[in-house]
């Protein structure tokens, strides 16, 4: 423990001098989980202990509802922004970030894979969000909820379709593997490059899809749903979620999952959160289900996942919202929270007050878990300008 410690620190302590304001660089034994900002979707990006790394959605917002300006700047799209990142970060894993081992998409929205507004025509298919970071790094493996069923996803169908024709040629000419999401599974995500090294202290266990959730009795899942009459829920409900496990640190993704706080069709019965909260248990730290809308971050949620870090994904007025922002700073829980956004486009809405007293610095959110997931920290990195310069730093977190 005091070797790994001195590690560590002289990690820290080297870089610092050389380049003071610079996130170190990832090395092996170390996991990695950036929140990049881009002001129009979402999507995370992580670097596992072994150089593994996995994409998780890009949503591409340009021209469309949300009205958070693009970050640094809308010279490139975001994916091309993203793709960027990643070659910078990905650079020291086997990949070097021009492949990416993993991508997955947790649902069909197009903050999460694309909107027909922001879509370029493409020689083979429409470029946006997903289709487009395809064109900069070539993929191991994708996986949705629903492959190769594209044609019963009623939302967002002309950018779903633009993704059936990327996922089929990326299968037919680049041999990426293409699977669906398979709940209860905890080899789909498997590490690629030194999985040995990993094997008693590192997983990915996939809880819920389109609708089903894992019993935790295996690869057995049960329904979630409330009321028989499907129609009733959207992509948002059929999210599909995970957990990852580095040691003792656990880390939760839900995609855009409902917790059911809100009113008319964001009530009681959207309720998925609290049915996924039993499953997963305590985490360190989560992605905030559905941008931290007024519908999401539910009390039995806070209270049994018990999270310290929750990252938000924010590119419109309402994200998150003041309601879910007060709940996690309420305290009733057993542990403060800490939660970052990936920018302030919400803080008028929350109120400034509220808003200032409680987010963190807004940028790229980056969870950096050490060796052996014996303890974290956190970094917010500049979105505003290309050279991803530090600008907040926690101190380390023993667990």
């Amino acid at each position: 423990m005091i070797r790994k410690i001195l590690i560590i620190t002289l990690a820290l302590l080297s870089s610092s001098f050389v380049k003071a304001q610079e996130l170190p660089s990832w090395q092996e034994g170390w996991m990695d989980i950036h929140h990049i900002a881009t002001g129009k979707g979402e999507n995370s990006f992580f670097v596992f202990p072994d150089g593994t790394t996995m994409l998780v959605d890009l949503g591409d917002e340009t021209n469309g509802r949300f009205i958070c300006p693009a970050y640094p700047d809308a010279s490139k799209s975001p994916a091309q922004w993203v793709a960027r990142y990643i070659r910078h970060f990905a650079a020291g894993t086997p990949g070097k970030g021009k492949e990416v081992d993993y991508f997955e998409l947790t649902h069909f929205h197009s903050d999460h894979m694309g909107s027909p507004k922001a879509m370029r025509q493409g020689k083979l298919y429409g470029l946006c969000g997903v289709t487009d970071i395809g064109e900069e790094v070539r993929f191991g493996k994708i996986v949705d909820r629903a492959y190769p069923d594209y044609y019963q996803i009623s939302a967002n169908k002309s950018i779903t379709n633009e993704y059936a024709k990327f996922v089929a040629h990326q299968r037919d000419n680049r041999a990426t593997q293409v699977e669906k999401f398979k709940v209860g599974s905890t080899d789909q995500f498997a590490l690629k490059h030194n999985p040995k090294a990993f094997k008693n202290t590192f997983q990915i266990k996939n809880i819920a899809s389109g609708g089903y959730v894992t019993t935790g009795r295996g690869k057995k899942t049960r329904p979630m749903f409330r009321i028989e009459d499907l129609s009733k829920y959207d992509e948002n409900c059929l999210s599909n979620v995970f957990v990852i496990n580095y040691g003792p640190f656990r880390y939760y993704n839900g995609g855009d999952l409902g917790g059911g706080t809100g009113s008319g069709k964001d009530n009681y019965w959207r309720d998925f959160e609290s049915q996924v909260a039993d499953v997963v248990g305590p985490v360190h730290a989560m992605k905030a289900d559905h941008h931290a809308w007024k519908d999401v971050m539910n009390p039995y949620l806070l209270s049994v996942m018990q999270p310290k870090v929750v990252v938000a994904f924010c590119s419109h007025i309402n994200h998150p919202w003041k309601t879910s922002v007060q709940r996690m700073a309420d305290h009733l829980y057993p542990n403060p929270i800490d939660l970052y956004c990936t920018t302030d486009s919400g803080r008028e809405q929350v109120g400034a007050e509220l808003f200032d007293a409680t987010v963190k610095p807004c940028g790229h959110i980056v969870i950096r878990v050490y060796e052996g997931g014996t303890s974290y920290q956190v970094f917010v990195l500049d979105a505003k300008s290309t050279d991803y310069k530090v600008i907040y730093k926690t101190e380390i977190v023993n667990l």
